[in-house]
């Protein structure tokens, strides 16, 4: 008798033992459940709706293209806007259309294009994204494609205009 004793005291010890542990997750499932937070959350902005104006260059020469970024970044700072700078580290057409089409795979509203070697590869990228919208400046050869727009006198404030017009007609024709 002893041992069937010894076993019943030790899977007593063992329900009670689960029955404290279902009731312990009980009470935190209950406390956690019912801890409504009533203060209001912050809410980050969801940049990825931002409108996306993207500089390509083909040099690395910052003082060349500083008007251009600075035009962007002023126009970010108004407006919705991300603004991203590319360099490509080539020069020849067959490999700048890669990084004029990766920028419209990556769903820029506005690319602006500046320096002489682009001039071929965004009149080929224009040619075959009718929709994507380009500023081009750097080569006094115009780029005959009507969403290619020429970028004259290439300036802060021109930059930033047309970066800001852009946003807003993308805005205006997404509501």
């Amino acid at each position: 008798m002893p041992l069937a004793l010894a076993r019943l005291r030790s899977h007593r010890r063992a329900w009670i033992a689960v029955l404290i542990c279902a009731a312990v997750i009980a009470g935190l499932v209950i406390w956690i459940a019912g801890s409504g937070d009533d203060t209001p959350r912050i809410k980050a902005n969801n940049i990825s709706r931002n409108f996306r104006a993207c500089l390509l260059t083909d040099t690395s020469d910052a003082a060349a293209t500083a008007p251009l970024w600075s035009g962007m970044q002023d126009a970010a700072r108004t407006t919705p806007v991300n603004a991203q700078r590319i360099v490509a580290p080539t020069t020849t057409t067959p490999d700048l259309v890669p990084y004029v089409n990766s920028l419209v795979s990556r769903k820029c509203g506005l690319i602006i294009a500046a320096g002489i070697n682009l001039h071929d590869a965004v009149a080929t990228a224009a040619q075959h994204n009718p929709h994507q919208q380009f500023l081009y400046t750097g080569n006094p050869t115009p780029i005959h494609a009507a969403n290619v727009t020429p970028l004259l006198p290439p300036t802060r404030e021109a930059v930033s205009s047309a970066v800001q017009s852009a946003a807003q007609k993308a805005h205006s024709s997404d509501a």
